[in-house]
């Protein structure tokens, strides 16, 4: 049994660049997979199998998450974007952590650290034995 003919041409790979280029006109934020599914007429699920199958349909999606990228981090850092949105986005599409550190400083007097004392042992002076140390 076939399934349904394919819908990939040679046009669509002109149409996801156009997407790409312009995801704004379309309403989107940010270009989204989501988004160039929608305007091809097809599923995401049909993004990710033409990812698969078709080579240069691929390089433009490796495209579109690249651009999504730079433009979820360029809207944090200009405030066009909600910092968190984008941060959950980006941990959610590209594999990003956010870690916080915290350096703890103690100005209190009281405190006290251990000292580190090294004991070293000499060697005994010739003619004395560790029994003669212990009369």
């Amino acid at each position: 049994m076939l399934g349904r003919p394919t819908k990939y041409n040679k046009d669509v790979c002109q149409k996801a660049i156009d997407y790409i280029v312009n995801y704004k006109e379309y309403g989107d934020a940010v270009p989204l997979i989501d988004g160039l599914a929608l305007e091809l007429g097809v599923h995401r699920d049909t993004i990710n199998e033409w990812t698969r199958v078709h080579e240069d349909f691929s390089d433009i999606v490796k495209i579109l998450k690249t651009k999504q990228s730079r433009t979820l981090k360029n809207g944090a850092l200009n405030g066009t974007l909600k910092e968190r949105s984008a941060n959950l986005f980006l941990a959610s599409q590209h594999g990003w952590v956010t870690r916080s550190e915290q350096e703890v400083v103690i100005t209190d007097e009281r405190v006290k650290h251990p000292d580190i004392i090294h004991l070293v042992a000499e060697p005994l002076p010739e003619g004395i034995t560790d029994a003669q140390l212990c009369d």
